[in-house]
């Protein structure tokens, strides 16, 4: 089994859709932050796009712990988040380029159109958490999973690569992949 998590209304050819919100019709309904209804080693890999941040690191690293249960022998977790590193250097070293990534992809007005309402903002609207690599390691490392650095639409799972929607250059997102200790 093959797992889309926080799928919203994408649907990934092969993965079953997992979300919280019965109303976008997913193939499981589910709150990430609880245990999932799901056997232990039933999972071969897990994709999780810009969901992680929604939830706090309690919740985080219970899903984790979730993830190591569910996860087959060699299977993967995907997790591309925003990288709360990235953020920040953005504001400082390239505030035009967050301004126009905000423009592009975001969207909602500025009242000052400045980097400084966009890290705000964009720290607000993310979710109750904005990650950075240390602490995604401790959770992971918390739950009996090893962090892997990845890339744009690369995987260690051949059934993830090619399924990220974008690249370092559009996004603030960081690559990072768990496998079982």
């Amino acid at each position: 089994m093959k797992l889309s998590i926080g799928a919203g209304e994408r649907r990934i050819e092969g993965f079953l859709s997992v979300d919280i919100d019965a109303a976008l019709h997913p193939d499981i309904v589910a709150d990430i932050g609880r245990p999932l209804d799901l056997p232990d080693a039933s999972v071969e890999c897990l994709f999780c796009e810009e969901v992680i941040s929604q939830i706090a690191p309690e919740a985080c690293l219970g899903f984790f712990r979730e993830c190591r249960r569910i996860l087959q022998p060699g299977g993967v977790v995907r997790i591309l988040t925003p990288d709360l590193a990235r953020f920040t250097r953005a504001y400082l070293e390239r505030p035009d380029w967050l301004r126009e990534i905000w423009h592009r992809h975001v969207g909602l007005p500025l009242l000052c159109d400045t980097a400084a309402e966009v890290l705000n903002l964009g720290l607000r609207g993310v979710g109750p958490f904005v990650y950075d690599r240390a602490t995604l390691r401790c959770l992971a490392n918390s739950a009996g999973l090893v962090l892997h650095e990845s890339a744009f639409n690369e995987s260690l799972h051949p059934a993830m690569r090619g399924l990220d929607m974008r690249g370092p250059e559009e996004t603030l997102t960081m690559y990072l992949e768990l496998t079982v200790a």
